[in-house]
């Protein structure tokens, strides 16, 4: 079963790669502008970055589609090296960012999420699994029968969709209470500002203290 979790962590790092490719196609500005508003970077390096990273993932995740369907060992452990050292890289940087206190968006998806230290920890298993799959792929050449190809065929996607959307299942509104201010009318009556009880309001945080607020109705 080794040669079954070898393929599927090979092919969770690949598609994985593509939906980041795809995602940053999707909103070419959203990458400069996250980098832009953690405020590490210097404008050239933040330029540089925002048009090499894309590039980079997509051209693995192609390269990488590539060996998986033709069984190319080699070309699959060069890819998963590649990628594990890319995603150290940003979840090293994320750290960085959080550690500092800085927010903004994490860039690395189609609607604007917070950095957060999911999105480190995201990026970690990712590269720990792109690593021991290119541990795994060096050991040989592996042959899956027709039922292991087609449990792969299904876990892969759905494994990937999990993992990709971690950040954003765990980035969870904190409930706060807003007093609603009573009319002018009812502030001569003392005992009347107890007849206006508190409205719930939704409120989210990142780690960085940045938050953003909406009134919700009260509960029933």
């Amino acid at each position: 079963m080794i040669g079954f979790y070898g393929w599927l962590t090979a092919a969770i790092v690949v598609l994985s790669l593509l939906v980041g490719a795809g995602s940053h196609a999707a909103r070419p500005a959203a990458l400069g502008e996250a980098l832009r508003a953690h405020g590490v970077l210097g404008p050239r390096p933040r330029r540089l970055a925002a048009a090499v990273l894309p590039v980079t993932e997509g051209a693995l995740g192609v390269v990488g589609v590539a060996a998986l369907t033709t069984g190319h060992q080699r070309l699959l452990q060069g890819v998963l090296a590649a990628a594990a050292a890319l995603l150290a890289l940003y979840a090293l940087y994320t750290r960085h960012v959080l550690a500092l206190g800085r927010g903004g968006p994490c860039g690395c998806s189609r609607r604007d999420l917070p950095l957060s230290r999911w999105v480190t920890r995201r990026a970690a298993a990712l590269a720990g699994l792109a690593a021991a799959g290119a541990v795994i792929a060096g050991a040989g050449p592996v042959r899956l029968s027709t039922a292991e190809l087609v449990t792969l065929m299904l876990a892969a996607p759905s494994c990937t969709a999990l993992l990709w959307s971690l950040p954003a299942a765990m980035h969870e509104p904190v409930p706060a209470t807003v007093h609603r201010p009573a009319p002018a009318s009812v502030m001569t009556a003392p005992a009347a500002a107890h007849d206006h009880p508190p409205t719930n309001a939704t409120v989210h945080r990142t780690t960085e203290g940045v938050s953003s607020r909406w009134i919700s109705p009260p509960a029933p």
